[in-house]
């Protein structure tokens, strides 16, 4: 019970709500009805024109997807406020200074987390950078399986053998195609600036 009120009473019940949103991303892109990098290509359009993007990919975030490193950074200001919560809830005081020292506290939390989150993410950015190092024409021609509930133009992924390792790459499907988890498809081309590959059934 005093986790609960902790959770759910202010300051630390702004985060508990944002680490909800997380939750059920991370909850949707298990299903297959989303992807793990489904902002990067705004992202990288948008990075040099904006200073607060750039600034955050160079907080030590730009090897991993901007959903992994926002979900890191909210799961541990999240846990910082439960614990600062808990053991400063008594210097917040009363009425209006409440709410305003609740607000310090959130950002404090957030400030800590930042760089935190920063070096917690620096061992998984090898996976991420070895994923994409394979994204490249040498796929091409290779079968995959793919992994989500379904492909469209916009939307899917599969998993591909590639010199001794098992890589989960974004597809996409024209035409219309059908497929479903489980399915054997063939890598026809490779879309850069998407970051993904065009699939198509088996000849044969």
């Amino acid at each position: 019970m005093e986790f609960l009120n902790l959770a759910l009473t202010f300051p630390t019940v702004i985060f508990s709500a944002l680490l909800l949103v997380v939750v059920l991303f991370w909850a949707i892109t298990l299903i297959g009805f989303a992807d793990i990098d489904m902002f990067e290509s705004d992202i990288d359009a948008d990075a040099s024109q904006s200073s607060g993007i750039s600034s955050w990919l160079n907080m030590g975030f730009g090897g991993i997807p901007i959903t992994v490193s926002v979900s890191l950074v909210v799961m541990i200001s999240w846990l910082i406020s439960i614990y600062a919560h808990k053991f400063f809830a008594y210097l917040l005081g009363d009425g209006t200074l409440f709410y305003i020292l609740g607000v310090v506290m959130l950002v404090t939390c957030l400030v800590v987390a930042i760089p935190v989150a920063a070096i917690i993410s620096r061992p998984l950015q090898r996976f991420f950078t070895s994923a994409e190092t394979s994204q490249s024409s040498d796929l091409l021609g290779l079968e995959c399986i793919v992994v989500t509930g379904k492909v469209t133009n916009t939307f899917g992924q599969a998993r591909v053998q590639f010199q001794g390792t098992e890589q989960l790459i974004e597809v996409r499907a024209e035409n219309n195609e059908p497929f479903t988890s489980g399915d054997t498809a063939v890598l026809l081309d490779h879309l850069k600036e998407q970051h993904c590959y065009i699939i198509a059934a088996k000849p044969w």
